[in-house]
Order: C-alpha cells, then structure tokens, then sequence
C-alpha cells in the first residue's frame, strides 16, 4: 500500500515475534514493540531532527518504566495493576 508513496519512509510496521512460552498480553506487545512505551520510545526517536535532545528525559522514563513491568510480569506472572486498570482520564 506504501509503494513509491511520498512519505513511504516514514512508515513502521510490526509483526509478530514467538518466542513459545506463555506471556502476560504486556509482554508480548513489549516484545513485538507495539506497546505504548516502545511506540512512544519510537516517535521520540523518530522527531530527534525536530526535538533535539528535549525528549531525552522522557524517553528515559518510558525505558525504565518498561523495564519494569517486564520484570514484574516475569516474576508475578500478571501485568502491573497501573498497565491494566489504566483508564482515560478525559
């Protein structure tokens, strides 16, 4: 669908990685990059030219808070309470 498009370069697709051992939802969306830290790890990276070094600190905190909740999907077996009951507050 993005073929010889303007704009084709820009686009990002993601797909589905087995690994073959039973995973919390969160985890298998970290692990195919489609969660919404990796997603906005990527549109961070992707603006570098535009941001500069002003989403440095954010981006950290989205590692770090994947960090996280990888770690506490591994040892609990659950994803994290924040990660599930998340709600829009608007």
């Amino acid at each position: 669908m993005t073929y010889k498009r303007k704009g084709q370069n820009l686009m990002r697709v993601r797909g589905y990685k087995e690994k073959g051992n039973i995973d919390t939802p969160l985890e298998l969306a970290i692990r195919n990059e489609t969660d919404r830290y990796s997603l906005a790890i990527l549109a961070i990276d992707s603006l570098k030219s535009v941001l500069g070094n002003k989403g440095s600190s954010t981006r950290e905190y989205l590692l770090n808070t994947r960090t996280a909740a990888m770690n506490y999907a591994y040892e609990t077996g659950q994803d994290p309470d924040n990660y599930v009951n998340w709600t829009w507050d608007y």
